[in-house]
């Protein structure tokens, strides 16, 4: 990327938490934090999962764990689905334009870093230590999705039924059920079974 387009960019990362912050600071710190994260979205966006969950549930407080795996589960039917969340959690915490102050904050790191490294990634992949990096890195989101699974699986998994919907559902995705239509067929048997 030239010089002028890294500076555009920057200039839209500093409007993104300059701009919210002058009349609505909550919004600027939920830029702020969603930027941060993007930055940390090695290995898509499942590995956000822990990461919004830690900061906007546990640590701030601005959902709670309900209402995270409400948007969590409302992306499932959107393209690009965890990320998506951000749009769910911006709208939650600033309405209209939380919801798209907060999609470009969560976007902009990685692109970012994307452009940056794009010229140099055929060189990069090859590398061991790019390779031993990202292997560790993403051992350590499998720790954190674990348990983020488990504090779903706290809320979500309260009797017999939702058990058997769980298990019938990771069943079928490992049989090769396409995700849409389980997604469906989870609506179907809901409503049936509640």
């Amino acid at each position: 990327m030239s010089a002028g387009g890294w500076t555009i960019a920057v200039l839209l990362g500093a409007a993104l938490v300059a701009g919210p912050l002058l009349w609505n600071p909550v919004l600027g710190h939920l830029n702020l934090v969603l930027m941060k994260l993007g930055v940390l979205a090695f290995g898509g966006g499942f590995t956000l999962i822990p990461l919004i969950q830690h900061d906007v549930v546990n640590r701030l407080g601005w959902l709670t764990t309900g209402e995270f795996i409400d948007g969590v589960a409302l992306g499932q039917v959107t393209p690009g689905p965890i990320l998506i969340t951000a749009t769910f959690i911006g709208y939650k915490v600033g309405g209209l334009a939380g919801a798209v102050t907060s999609t470009v904050a969560v976007f902009l790191p990685s692109f970012l870093v994307l452009v940056g490294i794009a010229q140099h990634f055929d060189r990069l992949k090859h590398l061991q230590s790019i390779q031993t990096m990202i292997r560790g890195v993403l051992s350590g989101f499998i720790g954190l999705l674990l348990f983020v699974l488990f504090q779903f699986g706290q809320a979500s998994l309260v009797d017999w039924k939702t058990w058997a919907l769980a298990i019938g559902a990771f069943v079928a995705l490992r049989k090769g059920v396409g995700l849409l239509p389980l997604v469906g067929l989870t609506v179907v048997v809901s409503i049936l079974m509640f």
